[in-house]
């Protein structure tokens, strides 16, 4: 495998981890702050099982990592730059979504006409 196809393979297992949107919503509350598994857990509305699950794939693809402060468990993302990808795609899909708006509009517009 090329060093190409192995980024490729790398990002392909990062963003199959994000399709989920549990997994995203992790992520972003991550990237705020650092957070206990029974504080995520509260804030998704999840049983703690659940949230095992989403974390460990999480783990697995080096998105998030788990540390022991003073005997209880916290999760943290491996790098808060991990929101700036989800800003951008916000960003593209409100643009997306106002012109599709737009668009409509103008349709029934000269529709009515």
């Amino acid at each position: 495998m090329t060093e190409n196809r192995q980024r490729y393979a790398i990002h392909a297992g990062v963003f199959a981890a994000l399709a989920n949107p549990t997994r995203h919503e992790i992520v972003h509350l991550l990237c705020e702050s650092d957070r206990t598994p029974s504080g995520l857990a509260a804030a998704l509305e999840i049983s703690g099982p659940n949230l095992s699950q989403h974390l460990a794939v999480l783990q697995r693809e080096g998105l998030v990592k788990r540390s022991r402060v003073g005997g209880q468990v916290w999760f943290q993302v491996i790098d808060p730059r991990l929101a700036q990808p989800c800003a951008l795609i916000d960003e593209i899909l409100s643009r997306a979504l106002s012109d599709r708006v737009h668009a409509l509009e103008t349709e029934t517009a000269h529709a009515h006409s």
